[in-house]
């Protein structure tokens, strides 16, 4: 078994982090209240609604400092949040990420790295968590259809073929650009930003966050000069349908997560992970499907949580609320800031859909072009088809998920359970053509359709939304906190969660030196030397 800490011990990142310097730029643009440090902190009694990352890591810190935490928890049977892993059985390896799938070996991601340690020290044996190799793509055995194209022999194309014939795919580009692939023109775009970033980061921050009123496609449409059938292009080959017109920043920075690193995954489900939080926090701190119905603010300054259906309540000295703005939004609360209820309206999350299948055989690992992991690529409703890490080479059924996200992911809301499996059959057939029977192979089915959950999504953001309205949505309100991966400028990732449970729980003790956890044998992470001042004054350009 890999041990966590040991296999990713404190990589330094090579440059100033981007992250850092953007949250340095939003911190100075925020009326930052005076917070007191609490004395006698661990007399407290806080109550956590949410038990997705953000509220377990948030009760593990608070426990760490020897302070009383209780989880209210909604769904009646999971925790996690958008931590999700459906099981059809007891069987190894049948089952599928309906959330979180992946984590990068970045520097930017050593929290989630180190409360893996912390975990495997502190826990039981059996809640041991293994990280094993996520493989990202296989070009020789991942799948192009768009266009409805073929390769010349008439086969579907593999991402090594697409690749080498990029003018196969039928975008209708000029000479100079038909065969270049998706990633290449994108590249021509951003890699400038990221080069200047290497030589003078201070002038490369400042060239990238000047555009932070403009999306990525204003950006690539007014300033890039890019057609729409170029932005199209791309975006289907290597994202989702409108999700351009997120923010440029978001976007830009989102980019070098993807940009060589190396990958890992949780052997037997990412669930691993909120499951050894909540056995560390034992049963009895948690409330399973108990809904909060309405925090109220007492007059003695402590607060109240109403919960289920008949008038049950608790008090509490603090309040962290660990939820997504969509679940907040529908809780009585004090009415706070016109600023702070704008966020909770407005701050954008992208819906996600996913659909599991479980076939009798692994058969996208048999055949003339074996795929090893990695995902394969459609403009069919489907999108994206993404295979196990796990399980290679094993005989017997497997399982694979249909993943889309913005527009994509509407597509299959209307859809009944009986059209959705139809429809994704379907598409899996379309993509291996006459290679082999997917009805035939097909078992059984499971979907989440994310708009439809408490999440709704993950946590992408509108063009200026990070500058109007992320200071005010993670400031605390008297003696309630917030917490989730939208407060932290580590969007849709685990490490999002972390980072804002960490920062709400500075907030509640007054005491910024709070630092994230990690294993006793583990040295704590050094600090970026970057003097970000000079990033703080980068101005944007106004529109």
């Amino acid at each position: 078994m890999l041990n966590a800490s040991l296999m990713f011990a404190n990589i330094p990142s090579k440059q100033p982090s981007l992250r850092a310097a953007y949250e340095a730029w939003l911190n100075a643009r925020a009326t930052q209240p005076k917070i007191e440090k609490q004395t006698n902190a661990n007399q407290l009694r806080v109550g956590i609604v949410g038990a997705g990352m953000a509220g377990l890591y948030a009760a593990l810190l608070l426990k760490s400092r020897g302070i009383d935490c209780h989880l209210y928890e909604a769904h009646p049977t999971r925790l996690g949040g958008r931590v999700y892993t459906h099981r059809f059985n007891h069987e190894p390896n049948q089952y599928f990420e309906a959330g979180a799938m992946r984590l990068p070996e970045t520097p930017e991601q050593q929290p989630v790295f180190d409360l893996i340690g912390f975990l495997n020290e502190q826990g039981a044996p059996e809640s041991n968590i293994e990280l094993i190799p996520y493989n990202l793509y296989d070009p020789s055995g991942n799948l192009v259809y768009v266009n409805g194209k073929r390769a010349f022999s008439g086969s579907t194309m593999t991402l090594d073929y697409a690749n080498q014939h990029p003018e196969a795919l039928g975008f209708k580009l000029p000479p100079d650009e038909c065969n270049k692939t998706a990633s290449q023109l994108l590249d021509e775009v951003l890699q400038p930003f990221f080069d200047l970033l290497e030589v003078d980061f201070d002038l490369g921050f400042a060239k990238i966050v000047q555009y932070d009123n403009y999306s990525l496609y204003t950006y690539l449409t007014e300033i890039a000069g890019w057609s729409m059938e170029k932005v199209n292009y791309v975006e289907v080959m290597t994202s989702a349908t409108n999700q351009f017109h997120s923010s440029f920043t978001e976007l830009v920075i989102e980019s070098m997560d993807f940009s060589g690193a190396k990958w890992r995954t949780i052997a037997n489900g990412m669930d691993r992970l909120p499951n050894a939080c909540a056995q560390l926090m034992g049963e009895d701190a948690i409330s399973m499907d108990t809904p909060v119905r309405q925090i109220e603010n007492l007059t003695d300054g402590r607060v109240a949580v109403h919960y289920g259906d008949v008038g049950e309540f608790a008090i509490f000295d603090r309040v962290i609320m660990a939820i997504p703005p969509a679940a907040l939004r529908m809780i009585d609360t004090p009415q706070w800031s016109p600023t702070k209820m704008q966020a909770i309206r407005a701050m954008h999350y992208e819906p996600l859909y996913k659909i599991g299948l479980r076939f009798k055989t692994r058969f996208w690992e048999q055949g003339a072009h074996p795929a090893m992991g990695g995902q394969s690529a459609t403009d069919l409703p489907m999108r994206w088809c993404v295979y196990p890490s796990y399980g290679l080479g094993d005989s017997g059924a497997g399982v694979l998920l249909l993943y889309s996200w913005m527009s994509d992911a509407y597509n299959w809301l209307p859809q009944s359970q009986e059209e959705r499996i139809r429809l994704a059959i379907r598409d899996l057939q379309n993509l291996y053509q006459d290679t082999v029977d997917i009805e035939a192979e097909f078992i059984e089915s499971y979907d989440v359709a994310w708009p439809s959950e408490w999440a709704t999504g993950d946590a992408m953001f509108f063009p200026g939304q990070f500058r109007q309205l992320f200071n005010s949505a993670r400031q605390p309100e008297q003696h309630i906190y917030f917490a989730g991966e939208h407060l932290s400028v580590h969007h849709t990732w685990i490490v999002g969660a972390l980072d804002s449970a960490l920062l709400a729980c500075q907030q509640l003790l007054g005491d910024d030196s709070l630092s994230p956890l990690r294993a006793s044998a583990m040295p704590a992470l050094s600090p970026h030397q970057h003097d970000y001042s000079k990033c703080v004054a980068a101005p944007v350009l106004q529109r």
